[in-house]
């Protein structure tokens, strides 16, 4: 069974069947040709990291022709999914799922000013990334440095903004906003007020004059992760603006490049991926588009979840909280891979969704009849008629989003 399309080679192994005596069935495999909108929604503990691994591993497996017109990112702001490069340690829960322990060619980007922190891990975590500190707009920056519009602050980072401009055009790092901050005849409060917010943010390792470009991140072939977790060094809504940015460039570099195609293909032409189809992967997708308020993310995402598919574009999110997203994107998601949920707002937003697209039972049914261990879900597309019982498969690469135990630690008897 295919959820969301019909062509094997292009679509991804998610599972087997279950029934109500737990026993497994066919293979349950979702749609990887066309774009796709996907959440996956579970209380804590019930599988959803664990099911975007298995996607992931899945679009690293699909045939080499395809997948070098395509793109994987995951925004990793929790840092476990560098584990893809390591094949799974727990082979005897492969046992019966016809796969095998493997790893994947993962390339990990972390916080380019960060890389001291890791410099012990840098076996995994390859190459560090930078932004250059004109991707902000002025708003941007009073929002991440926590800065009021009506404080005298505001004025002078717009002033110092605007002379780094001229200057230096876009290549300006946070060095040249300090130095502009110091030849300012401000008050020598309201400079040390900003250079201390300025400071802050030259610690964040993220900006300099020398930014990446979002072709050398999101290049065909590729999967990347992009480590937004930053040793614990980079706050949440530096996280939500970093993610803004990014999505906001390649939804417009791939837009762009859609037309290109299309024209080409009026002309007869022979048609060459430039910027690549994008699988865009975010775990705890709720803080990057919470409902109630919005966060830098949100519009982008937005964006992409509305307009995206034309030009390739395809989302996979994971959330616990699906009541806390913004009913925006939960409204365009044409596919949900559904874990054990609890009772409540998160119930009713993933019940109000099901009710959307098929005349179907209560999600208290389905949680009655689903299975109390971790992996257990129903999985549902717009275009399918049925909701499907599924016990998502083992991983082959080693799964990092397991709760530390003090068991690890104690030496081997």
């Amino acid at each position: 069974m295919i959820i969301g399309g019909d062509k094997e080679e292009l679509s991804a192994y998610l599972g087997r069947k279950f029934d109500s005596t737990d026993e497994l069935g066919e293979q349950v495999r979702l749609d990887l040709n066309e774009p796709h909108m996907v959440t996956v929604c579970g209380k804590r503990g019930s599988g959803k990291s664990h099911t975007l691994g298995v996607m992931m591993e899945e679009l690293m497996t699909l045939p080499a022709q395809a997948r070098q017109n395509l793109n994987g990112l995951v925004i990793d702001a929790m840092g476990i999914y560098w584990s893809l490069q390591v094949q799974t340690p727990d082979t005897d829960l492969l046992d019966g799922w016809d796969i095998s322990p493997r790893e994947y060619p993962v390339k990990v980007y972390y916080p380019a000013g960060l890389e001291e922190q890791y410099e012990e891990i840098q076996q995994y975590f390859h190459e560090g990334f930078e932004l250059y500190p004109s991707e902000l707009s002025v708003e941007d920056w009073l929002y991440l440095l926590d800065i009021d519009e009506t404080q005298a602050q505001a004025g002078l980072l717009s002033q110092v903004i605007e002379q780094a401009e001229e200057d230096f055009g876009q290549y300006y790092s946070i060095m040249d906003l300090l130095d502009k901050v110091e030849a300012s005849p401000e008050s020598a409060n309201i400079k040390d007020a900003l250079n201390r917010r300025l400071e802050k943010a030259k610690n964040w390792g993220i900006f300099s004059s020398s930014g990446s470009k979002i072709e050398e991140i999101v290049e065909g072939g590729e999967f990347v992760v992009l480590d937004l977790s930053g040793a614990g060094a980079l706050p949440w809504n530096v996280r939500t603006m970093l993610t803004g940015i990014l999505v906001k460039k390649m939804y417009n570099k791939r837009s762009f490049d859609r037309s290109r195609e299309e024209v080409k293909k009026i002309k007869g032409e022979h048609t060459e991926v430039n910027f690549p189809l994008v699988w865009l992967f975010l775990d705890e997708a709720h803080l990057f588009a919470p409902s109630g308020h919005s966060e830098p993310s949100t519009d982008p995402l937005v964006e992409w979840v509305r307009q995206g598919r034309r030009p390739g574009l395809s989302l996979v999110m994971a959330t616990q909280q699906p009541g806390a997203l913004d009913n925006r994107i939960l409204s365009q998601c044409d596919t949900l891979i559904i874990h054990r949920l609890t009772a409540g707002q998160d119930s009713d937003a993933v019940g109000d969704k099901i009710s959307e697209l098929h005349d179907a039972q209560t999600i208290s049914h389905y949680m009655q009849q689903i299975p109390k261990a971790p992996g257990y879900a129903y999985a549902m597309n717009d275009d399918a008629e049925t909701i499907v019982p599924v016990k998502v498969r083992p991983r082959k690469s080693w799964h990092a989003g397991e709760s530390a135990k003090l068991e690890e630690f104690l030496d081997n008897q």
